[in-house]
C-alpha cells in the first residue's frame, strides 16, 4: 500500500485542528497544517512570509490574487515585482503532492483533498460542530463575548470557503465531496478521534 493521507476540512471552532493534532498522534505521523507553508517555501526558495500573506485569503478576484504581493515582493524575492496567488497555490500543492509520496501523515486544510484526490490511499474528513459549541470554543480561546465569536466564526468560514472554492471544483463542507463528515459535538473531541482512528485502520489495515 502507499502511504495513507488523512486530509482534514474543518468549520472554525469545530475543533478540527485539536482533533487533527490528536489523530496524528494516535496514528504516529506527522501532522501539516502551517507547516506546509514552510515546506513550500523551502521547495520554492520563496520566503516563507509570502505563503503567510496568501494563506487562506477571503477574495481571489482580481484585485485579490494580487493581495498587496505588486510592488511589496521585492522585500521577500530580490528583483521579482509580481507573483499571484495562483502561482503560490500551485507551488503550495506540489509540497502537498511531495509530502504525500514520501511519508504517511495528517493535513489540515489547504485544499489538500482536492490536491490528491487522485492519491490512491487517501481519506478526506470535514469536521463541524453545534453551533453553541463553536461559539463557547471561540469565546474561550480568542477571548471574545458571544456576539464577537459570532462574527469571528462567519468571518472564517466565509475565508476558508472562498479559498477553497476558488481552486478546487468541489465545494467546502459538502458532504458529497468528503469520504467522511462528523459532527464533533456528538462524540467530543476524544470520541470523534477514536472514530476516526478506527475508520482510518479498518480502512488501511495500519
Amino acid at each position: 500500500m502507499n502511504n495513507f493521507v488523512i486530509t482534514i476540512g474543518r468549520q472554525l471552532g469545530s475543533g478540527g485542528k485539536e482533533i487533527a493534532e490528536m489523530l496524528a498522534r494516535e496514528l504516529g505521523v506527522k501532522l501539516y497544517d502551517k507547516t506546509l507553508l514552510q515546506e513550500a517555501s523551502r521547495e520554492s526558495g520563496i520566503d516563507a512570509a509570502v505563503f503567510e500573506m496568501a494563506d487562506e485569503r477571503e477574495s481571489h478576484s482580481f484585485f485579490g490574487s494580487l493581495f498587496s504581493i505588486h510592488g511589496s515582493i521585492s522585500e521577500f524575492m530580490p528583483g521579482e515585482s509580481y507573483l499571484d496567488s495562483d502561482k503560490l497555490f500551485e507551488i503550495q500543492s506540489e509540497a502537498i503532492r511531495k509530502i504525500a509520496e514520501s511519508e504517511s501523515c495528517v493535513i489540515v486544510g489547504r485544499c489538500a483533498e482536492y490536491v490528491l484526490r487522485d492519491h490512491s490511499a487517501m481519506i478526506s474528513v470535514f469536521i463541524t460542530a453545534d453551533n453553541d459549541d463553536r461559539l463557547s470554543r471561540i469565546m474561550d480561546t480568542q477571548g471574545l463575548d458571544r456576539d464577537g465569536a459570532a462574527e469571528y466564526i462567519e468571518k472564517g468560514d466565509k475565508k476558508r470557503r472562498s479559498y477553497h472554492d476558488y481552486y478546487a471544483t468541489t465545494r467546502w463542507g459538502e458532504a458529497r465531496c468528503y469520504d467522511i463528515c462528523v459532527n464533533s459535538s456528538r462524540l467530543g473531541v476524544d470520541g470523534t478521534v477514536a472514530f476516526l482512528k478506527q475508520f482510518i485502520k479498518t480502512r488501511f489495515s495500519v
